[in-house]
């Protein structure tokens, strides 16, 4: 454990697997209490048993981000059990069935628009609210997808989601640089996470990224870990002069 966080509060959804866990275990390892936000209970219990185990303080919440009238009163339950929110991020993202836009129902458009860009804006909303009300800045960290930046053949309700996040970044960074609040964004490119294995094996990930739409520089997947330091890096002190920016941790494969 590092101390370089101690003292800090984070709040980060989709917690219980993927880079959102990734994301937790580094919160943790610097120093920071985490409130693990995620619909899956079990998954977010056995996070915070295994940072109580390794001596970290991390609280887990059970949440559904298509519930968006009750985000103003999680955000308080955070704050009443943990006493105040330094960081948020918001790792939580859906793909939906991967409709393509000739096919694509409104319930699918609205899912995805729902939980990867609403539900995140009302959390940035609240918790940046107790934030200049406190006091001290913050650090906010969104994820965006390099789906964002290429057109290719991707769904087109994830990657339109993913963009609108980018903006919303930057928008908002500069709304709240007055109250020393920062908020970047991070941008993977293909992952492995629980969300990807169900589309094949390693041999299938490997042909992905070394040809096709997914290709990137190194010919290699991205681990929830590679992109998890990204996102702790932006949540560090040493970050404190980067602000509205999006950092690619996808191999270079937006210059493709």
């Amino acid at each position: 454990m590092s101390d370089v966080l101690s003292g800090k509060v984070a709040l980060v959804t989709g917690g219980a697997s993927g880079i959102g866990r990734a994301t937790v275990g580094g919160l943790l390892k610097a120093g920071a209490a985490v409130a693990i936000l995620d619909r899956d209970e079990a998954g977010i219990k056995e996070v915070a048993q295994q940072a109580r185990a390794a001596g970290g303080n991390a609280l887990p919440v059970p949440f559904d981000l298509t519930n968006l009238k009750a985000i103003p009163e999680v955000v308080e339950r955070v704050l009443r059990d943990l006493g105040r929110i330094d960081i948020l991020v918001n790792a939580a993202g859906v793909a939906g069935r991967g409709q393509p836009l000739l096919k694509m129902s409104e319930e699918d458009w609205d899912l995805i628009q729902t939980v990867n860009l609403k539900a995140p804006m009302l959390l940035m909303k609240h918790v940046a609210q107790h934030m200049v009300e406190r006091g001290g800045g913050g650090r906010i960290v969104n994820i965006s997808s390099s789906s964002a930046f290429r057109a290719r053949q991707s769904p087109a309700a994830y990657a339109s989601s993913k963009a609108a996040i980018v903006q919303l970044t930057r928008s908002a960074a500069a709304e709240l640089a007055q109250y020393d609040i920062n908020v970047n964004a991070v941008a993977p490119g293909f992952t492995i996470t629980g969300m990807t294995r169900a589309l094949g094996g390693e041999e299938t990930f490997q042909r992905a990224v070394s040809s096709g739409p997914l290709e990137n520089l190194f010919h290699r997947p991205s681990q929830p870990e590679d992109v998890a330091e990204a996102i702790v890096f932006l949540c560090l002190p040493g970050s404190r002069q980067i602000t509205a920016q999006t950092i690619h941790t996808s191999a270079g494969a937006v210059i493709r």
